[in-house]
C-alpha cells in the first residue's frame, strides 16, 4: 500500500531524501511538479500511516518525515539504493552532522558542503564527487574578501538543499549570486 501510488512514491522520496527538512504544500508542489491536489492527497495518506507528521504555523501546514518510525531506516535505504549518484549526494549532505548549505559544481563533479563549525565528515562521501568542507565562518570571509573562489558553486553551481531560510543566503543574495535549485530541491 505504500508503494501504491507512483505520486505517494514521489512525495515519500523527497521527505527520505532530506528527512530533517519540513515542507509546506506549495514547496512540495513544486519540488515534485505533482499538482497540488495530488501532493494533498498523499500527504494526508502518509500522515494517517504515521510516517509523516504536521505542525501549524500561521496559515501553513509543515510536513515532516517521523525518523523514529518503524520502517525509516529500510525506507530510506531503499530510496538510496534506486536514485541516482546527484540524489545520493544530496541525501548524504542533508544526513550529514553540521552541513547547513551544500552546492555542486556539476561540471567538475565537485561539491561544497559548508559546515556550522566541523570540517571533516563523518562518513564517506557517495558517488563520483569530489567534496570541500568548508565552516561557514571561511565561507562568509571568501565571499565577502575572494568570492571568486566560490564561483565555480555560486555562478555556475547548484544548491543542493534548498535551505535558504539560513542567514547565509541573505550573504549569498547581496554579493549578487542566484544559485539554481538543483533538480527536486524545494
Amino acid at each position: 500500500m505504500l508503494f501504491a501510488s507512483s505520486a505517494r512514491t514521489t512525495v515519500l522520496r523527497l521527505f527520505l531524501l532530506d528527512p530533517s527538512r519540513a515542507y509546506y504544500q506549495r514547496q512540495i508542489e513544486k519540488a515534485t511538479g505533482l499538482a497540488i491536489r495530488g501532493v494533498q492527497r498523499e500527504l494526508e495518506r502518509l500522515s494517517e500511516m504515521g510516517l509523516l507528521y504536521k505542525r501549524v504555523e500561521g496559515n501553513r501546514t509543515y510536513y515532516q518525515v517521523d525518523v523514529h518510525f518503524p520502517l525509516f531506516p529500510e525506507l530510506h535505504g531503499m530510496i538510496l539504493k534506486v536514485c541516482d549518484d546527484f540524489d545520493r549526494l544530496r541525501a548524504f549532505a542533508a544526513m550529514e552532522r553540521g552541513v547547513v548549505l551544500a552546492f555542486l559544481d556539476e561540471s567538475e563533479s565537485n561539491a561544497l558542503l559548508v559546515t556550522e563549525s566541523a570540517t571533516r565528515l563523518s562518513r564517506s562521501v557517495p558517488g563520483p564527487y569530489s567534496v570541500d568542507v568548508m565552516p561557514s565562518e571561511q565561507f562568509l570571509d571568501l565571499l565577502a574578501g575572494s568570492p571568486e573562489k566560490l564561483a565555480p558553486y555560486l555562478v555556475g553551481g547548484v544548491d543542493l538543499l534548498g535551505r535558504r531560510d539560513d542567514l547565509i543566503w541573505r550573504r549569498i543574495e547581496s554579493a549578487g549570486y542566484n544559485v539554481s535549485k538543483g533538480r527536486g530541491v524545494a
